[in-house]
């Protein structure tokens, strides 16, 4: 090392030093991070979730196929509508007070949450608590305004808080929601985050619409082009020949002409003027296989036969019956997770009344969320063979092959329902003495 390099790591070796780790930290890729990254492998970065978000929403303002597969998934979960009662007396009034509320009115705003549901895969519902009565009033924040989602660092599926950006601008001012299980009772207002279609290790739903979404823009310029060319196969131009015009009468003859004849015209010339109608050689072959097959995939992506799209001359009835059921066991599976919604949405509301003084304390609120079927036709096969089913059962008690609670259980599981061992206790707890365990 010369006497230079030694003076000059002596006086400036600290400033030398900090210059190349600065030099290092541009250039090397390790020191760079993504704005807003994702906290889970299996969560997508923001950007790409924001253009989604974008793209689901213009595709159903924008496009027939989109707005049905939305539209048919909302009036087969919800139907005529859903209720929401309570074996507590006290309990029901109040749910009864908070659904038809007119700042609520949750019989009709729950059709445009199950809309947003599907295009966006989740909703945040922001309950406003009032001070005076202990009423939560209900708002629905869009999605794509949530760009951060803060987790107990020890429980991924503990969710704290959730930040609502600002003029678009990603963590950049802004709100912080407080979840509500992490809420201070007290607090004025907290959110709910509701979501389907979520991966393990993701904090955040994806919509139904997200994996058709390039194909229902491939179908849509498809469908576009097809029009196009078909408008030109059918477009023509005259051409007028003169023979041995001079470039005045061309110019008289060009003005003459400069409106077409209408269809149906009658033209008289002679020998020095020839017409003709001239069409563009379009060799367009026939595209009727590819727009079916993008369509089919469109169906397929929505989980929806394509007579479900208005598209019935390819199935017979038995068909689309057997094509029908993985469909309908679909949008049976999506309303339960929206009575599941609905029943958390109440039970907040009403925990956070009883916060303030304004409703009694219960351990459990034994609330029950009532949906309608989701197809209606079964109902009289249904109906007649939990029938027979029940005086088959009834011969069985009698016999003594099975018990009551057995019996009770079978009997509800042949009619197309679910039944809690708490409500087989209260059904034989009103049972008559004879038919008792």
């Amino acid at each position: 090392m010369s006497w230079k390099e030694r003076l000059a790591e002596r006086w400036f070796g600290g400033l030398i030093e900090a210059r190349v780790q600065e030099a290092v930290k541009v250039v090397d890729d390790a020191w760079w991070r993504v704005v807003n990254a994702p906290a889970s492998p299996a969560e997508r970065p923001w950007q790409r979730r924001q253009e989604d978000l974008e793209a689901a929403l213009k595709a159903w303002r924008e496009h027939p196929l989109a707005r049905r597969i939305v539209s048919l998934t909302t009036d087969y979960v919800l139907g005529d509508g859903l209720s929401i009662s309570s074996r507590i007396p006290e309990v029901d009034e109040w749910a009864r007070r908070f659904w038809t509320h007119p700042q609520n009115h949750m019989d009709s705003r729950l059709y445009g949450w199950v809309d947003e549901l599907t295009r966006a895969g989740e909703l945040f519902i922001v309950l406003s608590r009032n001070p005076a009565d202990g009423m939560s009033y209900v708002r629905l924040v869009p999605a794509c305004r949530i760009d951060g989602i803060e987790t107990d660092p020890d429980d991924l599926e503990r969710e704290l808080r959730y930040h609502e950006m600002a003029s678009g601008q990603v963590l950049d001012g802004g709100r912080w929601w407080t979840a509500a299980e992490a809420a201070d009772p007290q607090a004025a207002q907290v959110m709910l985050h509701v979501t389907i279609n979520r991966p393990p290790g993701a904090l955040r739903g994806e919509g139904d619409l997200t994996p058709i979404l390039p194909w229902l823009e491939h179908y849509a310029a498809w469908l576009e082009d097809r029009v196009r060319v078909n408008r030109l196969k059918s477009s023509f131009v005259w051409q007028v020949t003169l023979r041995g015009a001079t470039p005045a009468v061309i110019a008289q003859k060009r003005a003459e002409y400069s409106r077409p004849p209408a269809p149906g015209s009658v033209i008289i010339s002679n020998e020095g003027e020839r017409w003709e109608a001239v069409q563009p050689h379009i060799e367009a072959q026939d595209a009727q296989a590819d727009g079916k097959a993008m369509r089919l995939l469109v169906a397929a992506g929505a989980g929806v036969p394509l007579h479900f799209l208005s598209e019935g001359e390819s199935a017979t009835r038995a068909t689309a019956a057997e094509m029908g059921d993985p469909t309908f066991r679909h949008y049976r599976r999506r309303q339960m997770e929206v009575c599941r919604m609905v029943e958390r949405l109440v039970e907040v509301a009403y925990q956070r009344a009883v916060a303030v003084g304004r409703a009694r304390f219960y351990e459990r609120l034994e609330l029950r969320v009532s949906a309608p079927e989701i197809v209606r036709d079964d109902n009289e096969s249904l109906s007649r063979a939990a029938r027979q089913m029940v005086e088959t059962l009834a011969r069985m008690r009698e016999l003594g092959w099975v018990d009551a609670r057995r019996a009770i259980r079978l009997a509800f599981k042949a009619a197309g329902e679910l039944i809690s061992e708490e409500d087989i206790d209260m059904l034989l707890q009103t049972a008559s003495p004879g038919d008792a365990v």
